[in-house]
């Protein structure tokens, strides 16, 4: 959890920094995130907070994200770097935005101790309250793709809150 600390941290310190000195606007959000992750034959459903950052610029948005979820006696760690590309529904503040990437999860409970890195593709379903904060909620799925016969494969949904830095 330390390391989920300090990453968040960073991105909240660094991120609006980067943002005033170019042309780009800067989000920071926290979701709550539930996930479905099969490895190998063995499933179970974790949970917890995920921090997110983005820089928005002409073309697109790109993310990264870090979540450490836990539950039914696993742990996950999973590590996202993204490009989106957000799109208006119907001219309200209302938007939806495709997103694909590459992720690295790792993944231990008493039986099973692995890491893996592949592609991701999801959606975000959101809305802009007003120039500083957007509701967002979120579907990704997730496959390993190292040759691992254990490979991490991931579904989750999120929910949560982003703050523009300007």
């Amino acid at each position: 959890m330390n390391k989920i600390k300090l990453l968040a941290f960073t991105m909240f310190a660094v991120l609006p920094a980067a943002s005033q000195a170019q042309d780009m606007q800067t989000y920071f959000g926290a979701n709550y995130q539930h996930s479905n992750v099969k490895v190998g034959s063995h499933r179970t459903n974790v949970d917890g907070i995920q921090f997110q950052a983005a820089s928005e610029l002409g073309w697109g948005n790109v993310k990264g994200s870090a979540a450490t979820l836990t539950g039914n006696g696993a742990d996950l760690d999973n590590y996202t770097l993204s490009v989106e590309k957000p799109y208006s529904i119907k001219q309200s503040d209302f938007f939806v935005a495709p997103e694909t990437g590459v992720t690295y999860a790792r993944y231990k409970d008493n039986q099973l101790k692995e890491s893996d890195m592949g592609l991701m593709v999801g959606a975000s379903l959101g809305y802009n309250i007003n120039k500083q904060f957007q509701l967002v909620s979120n579907y990704n799925h997730s496959f390993g793709l190292t040759s691992s016969h254990n490979n991490i494969d991931e579904d989750n949904l999120s929910a949560g809150i982003n703050y523009r830095f300007n």
